[in-house]
This record gives structure tokens, sequence and C-alpha cells, in this order.
């Protein structure tokens, strides 16, 4: 909820300064004809031409970022899935009751990864972060630890077994995977960058309502459609870099663990 209010409230802002510089760019270009005694404006179009490029640049690889990590978070939620379904599948390889130990371990541990993501959690306002349950990757953590100890008990040294290998390997496969989710999810371009879009958006409104100016009187619909064209661009890649905040959501790919653990029954 402090997401939506706080990636809402920074969009409707920038559409406010946008309309603002507009308007006060007008006014600029309107005493500059003035004071000039001309009709049109000299050379503003390569200026123009220059700084929109520019901003048009800097979203487009601010778009493509985000898309890009969007779809990673996507697949390693997958990625985990299929390594925690191995590594059930050779536990069972291991004494039937070893194996229904471990298996059991192994559900309590996914059940957790399942609730830690579907938990409500906050955000950071100025560090810009999503925090998780403490108390939930603490139990998580534990549930880890019991699941290696049992696997190292059951893997002696002196009596090596090809089972302990390939369960060892699947296991610590899928705690990469879920390591990699949690990396994952704090991976954000720096800060700087909205810095930048946020700046060069209302210096590219000042320019464009400079260039109003020969119009004499104000078009509204251009003002309010540039305006929010850049706002919504603002807020769209701001909403998909936290996929579990915003209005787009990642959750429908959480059905592959969820479907992992299932199948564990």
């Amino acid at each position: 909820m402090i997401f939506g209010f706080f990636a809402i409230g920074v969009a409707a802002l920038f559409f406010v300064s946008c309309l603002i510089m507009l308007d006060y760019g007008r006014r600029l270009g309107l005493l500059y004809l003035r004071r000039n005694a001309v009709d049109r404006m000299v050379g503003l179009p390569a200026v123009e031409s220059a700084v929109f490029a520019l901003i048009g640049l800097l979203i487009a690889f601010a778009v493509s970022g985000a898309l890009q990590r969007f779809d990673e978070r996507r697949q390693l939620v997958v990625q985990e899935a299929n390594a925690i379904s191995t590594t059930y599948d050779r536990l069972g390889l291991f004494e039937r009751g070893v194996a229904q130990d471990l298996q059991t371990k192994l559900k309590e541990y996914v059940n957790a990864r399942i609730e830690l993501y579907r938990m409500p959690h906050d955000f950071l306002f100025w560090e810009g972060a999503e925090v998780w349950s403490r108390e939930q990757q603490d139990k998580i953590l534990g549930l880890k630890t019991q699941i290696w100890d049992a696997l190292v008990a059951a893997c002696p040294q002196d009596n090596f077994r090809p089972v302990c290998a390939l369960s060892v390997t699947s296991f610590s496969n899928a705690l990469e995977a879920a390591r990699l989710r949690l990396g994952a999810a704090e991976r954000h371009p720096p800060q700087i960058l909205y810095v930048v879009l946020f700046g060069l958006g209302l210096g590219a409104s000042l320019l464009a309502g400079f260039g109003m100016a020969p119009a004499k009187e104000r078009s509204w619909i251009h003002m309010v459609v540039f305006a929010a064209s850049l706002g919504v661009t603002l807020y769209v890649i701001t909403d998909i870099e936290f996929p579990r905040l915003g209005l787009i959501r990642i959750e429908g790919f959480d059905h592959f663990l969820v479907d992992a653990f299932e199948q564990m029954r």
C-alpha cells in the first residue's frame, strides 16, 4: 500500500510539474517573441530534437532494463521449483525412514518459502527497497539448516553412495535459486536514473512549452497528453521494478512452486 501511494504520488507530482513547466515555457516563449519582434523560433528545433532524443533514449533503456529484470525474476521462480522437485525425487532414493524424514523437512521448507512471498511486506521509502518478514526468513533458515544437517548425517564419509552426491547437488541448486530470487528482488537501477529522468522530463516540458509560443493560444490537449505520457511512463517503469508491490505483478508465476509443493503430497 505504501509503495502504491509512493508510485502514484511521484507520477502525479511529475504530471503537475510538467504542466507547470509547459505553461511557464510558453510564457517565456511569448516574452521572447515580443522582445525580439519575431514570429518564430530560430534554432529551437535542433535543441528540442537533441533533448527529446536524449530523454527518449533514457526511457527506452529504463523500460528495457525493467522488463529484462522482470523476466529474470519469473525465470528464477521456475528454476527454484525445478530444483526443489528434483531434490524431492532424489531424496526418495534413500532408505525408507531416512527418505520420509528428509522429504517431510523439505516440504516444510518449501511451504515456508511459499508463505514468505504470500505475506504482505513493507516498502522503505528512502532506500527504495522491499522489506520481507524477518521471522519468516529466520524460519526458512532454520528449516534449511535442519535439512542440510539431516542430509549430511545420512551421507557418512566412510560409506559413499551415489544418491548422496545427487541429493546434495540438487538441494544446493535449490538454495542457490532461492538466494538468486532474493537478490533479484533487490536489483534496481541507481536512483540517480530516476532523478535524471525527472529532470529531463521537466526540461523537455519547458522546451515544448517554449516552442508552443507562436501558436498564441494554449493547447490544453497537447499539454495534457504530453505531461500524461511522460507521467504514465515513469509510473510504469517504477511499477515494473517492484513486481510484488505495484499493479504489474509476478505472483502468477508462483504457481510453479505451489505445483511442486502439491506434487510432494
